[in-house]
């Protein structure tokens, strides 16, 4: 295996070692040279509070389109940032600064990709499309009623109404929203698109937390 790694290697051309490595000397000489008015760790500070009042597991889209719009103000004051610390040995400052750039980059990916998404599924909790589980309902009812379907017909009068009524949302919600999540950068931000769960090995189904 190490072999043709090695092999693999071999076979890339110097050159792009060498730009590459210029590429980003070149980028740490830049960040070295800011001398604005933001303390990046003060700056990461406060964006890690709003990611962690806004963006957990209970979501609202209100505080997430606030969130979005302060994530790019941090953005335009990442911009602005001091690097307080200029020396070339063992130095971490640089390094974060340009961490700090791309963890406000996947800030906006996340709060964007949790807005779009209005679903009452797990780490995407929103409590106003709440599917509304009766509290008697038990998740193997479920993989009955989708047994029934595959087979063709439903025998509805088998289900309890209130349960068969949920069942059927929460299918509806599946078609909707069983998707992953894709992020591109385009244009300075982040291009949401969707792709399909592969459920062939596991049936989805709801989840029941008593």
């Amino acid at each position: 295996m190490s072999k043709m790694s090695l092999k693999l290697a071999d076979d890339v051309p110097e050159k792009l070692f060498t730009e590459a490595t210029k590429q980003w000397q070149e980028k740490y000489a830049e960040i070295k040279k800011m001398s604005g008015n933001e303390n990046p760790y003060a700056l990461h500070r406060e964006m890690a509070e709003e990611m962690i009042s806004n963006v957990l597991i209970v979501r609202e889209n209100s505080k997430l389109k606030a969130t979005l719009e302060k994530i790019d103000e941090f953005e335009e004051r990442w911009k602005n940032i001091n690097c307080v610390d200029t020396t070339d040995w063992s130095n971490p400052v640089p390094s974060f600064i340009n961490q700090l750039w791309n963890m406000i980059q996947l800030s906006k990916i996340i709060t964007k990709g949790a807005l779009l998404r209005d679903e009452f599924r797990g780490s995407h909790y929103k409590p106003e499309f709440d599917l509304n589980q009766p509290s008697d309902f038990r998740p193997e009812s479920y993989l009955e009623y989708e047994k029934q379907k595959d087979a063709g017909k439903v025998n509805e009068e088998g289900f309890n109404p209130e349960h068969l009524t949920y069942m059927k949302r929460f299918a509806e919600n599946n078609v909707k929203w069983l998707k992953s999540t894709i992020a591109t950068y385009q244009n300075g931000g982040p291009d949401i698109s969707y792709e399909a769960v592969d459920t062939s090995l596991i049936a989805p189904r709801p989840r029941k937390y008593d």
